[in-house]
């Protein structure tokens, strides 16, 4: 197998090169392959780098049997769903994305043929479309398209991930804005004049921060009364019509700390589902849900999604169920609790996830932290 390298520019170890390496023949056209990529370094450096890329290239058949990347991504996604534990809800996007967006258009590429051209041709095409996507959008996309090409490579089907050298769009983060105190507080008091079990929820979400699967997915043995915490460790989804419990999005429980608005809350729906289980002759028991109409099955995450939006519209306040989640950290965040107990009660792994998120709400606590600053050096003056 042949190679080759070339001088872009620069020099000694500032110097870049293309390299080179001769890839076959295409199964469609015939014509010949090859694959490039550019290093940075001496001329030694760069023979090191080509002797590497002599060697993955043959490691790759690419004289065996053509495969279209849609038939590769109907054997990825069973896979991932069970190696990657993809959850219910993720897996039907990506089965979306793949029916829907990708292989209409790249499903009959040759998988070795795809290049980061037709990918960006894509991502174009969806942006200018009659009805076209949001760059966030064109980004979920481009996110399963290099999460399947990124198996491609470690299965020795491609040298490297041509999503890596693609170009989607940019997304530019629009700023949280989440409802106030007084608009919570007006939501709570607008639902529970018909729903106390949808005020309930509203409470919550807003003192814990926690996800709406979460949420729904409360069961009165997460609650202790005697220790004023709650436990979170499963969330669920309606998937195709199916119910399903699942853990949490990062996987792991967390447990909360229940301020006395927070638990009044709960005793008050305890309180309210010993009266309905009286009323049909049943008993509760630590698996009833904490949020449920008839004590068997919880409220549907989507269910509460439509509600919050029309009580939120009602009570006169422009927010949404999310806004709720961002109500509580932003709350936390002006209140001068530190990043990681924020990102411990929304339940984020990594605390930068929530520095990226709520990166923008910082500021103002650098008036404050700039007067205790100035009081440190000042005190005895």
């Amino acid at each position: 197998m042949k190679g080759s390298r070339r001088q872009v520019r620069g020099r000694g170890r500032s110097a870049v090169w293309e390299l080179r390496v001769h890839a076959g023949r295409s199964p469609v056209t015939g014509k010949p392959k090859y694959v490039s990529r550019t290093v940075h370094g001496t001329a030694a450096e760069a023979d090191e780098a080509l002797a590497k890329l002599v060697e993955e290239v043959g490691a790759v058949d690419h004289a065996g049997p053509a495969e279209t990347f849609g038939a590769f991504l109907d054997r990825w996604l069973p896979k991932a769903t069970i190696l990657k534990e993809l959850s219910p809800t993720t897996v039907r996007e990506h089965k979306r994305t793949v029916e829907k967006i990708i292989k209409p258009t790249l499903g009959s590429v040759d998988l070795r043929n795809l290049d980061a051209g037709m990918l960006n041709d894509l991502y174009v095409s969806l942006r200018t479309r009659e009805r076209p996507l949001s760059a966030s959008s064109v980004r979920r996309v481009h996110a399963v398209i290099s999460a399947a090409l990124a198996q491609a490579v470690k299965e020795d089907k491609l040298v490297s991930n041509p999503a890596e050298r693609a170009t989607p769009p940019s997304v530019r983060q629009a700023p949280k804005v989440a409802p106030s105190p007084e608009d919570v507080q007006a939501m709570i008091a607008t639902a529970d004049q018909n729903d106390p079990d949808m005020a309930t929820f509203i409470a919550l979400a807003a003192v814990t921060g926690a996800r709406r699967g979460e949420l729904c997915g409360l069961r009165w043995g997460d609650v202790d009364f005697d220790r004023a915490t709650l436990t979170i460790e499963r969330s669920v989804a309606v998937v195709s019509g199916r119910w399903v419990t699942k853990g949490t999005k990062t996987h792991a429980g967390r447990v909360l700390a229940l301020d006395p608005f927070g638990e009044e809350v709960l005793r008050r729906q305890r309180a309210r589902h010993e009266d309905r289980a009286a009323d049909l002759g049943v008993e509760l028991t630590d698996d009833t849900p904490v949020l449920t109409y008839n004590l068997e099955r919880p409220i549907s995450p989507d269910t509460v999604s439509h509600y919050v939006r029309r009580i939120a519209t009602k009570a006169g306040v422009d927010t949404h169920l999310h806004g709720l989640r961002h109500f509580a950290a932003t709350q936390m965040i002006g209140g001068g609790h530190d990043v990681r107990t924020v990102a411990g009660r929304l339940g984020h792994r990594d605390a930068s996830t929530t520095l990226k998120v709520y990166s923008h709400f910082l500021p103002e606590r650098d008036r404050d932290a700039a007067d205790f600053l100035g009081k440190a050096l000042t005190a005895d003056e």
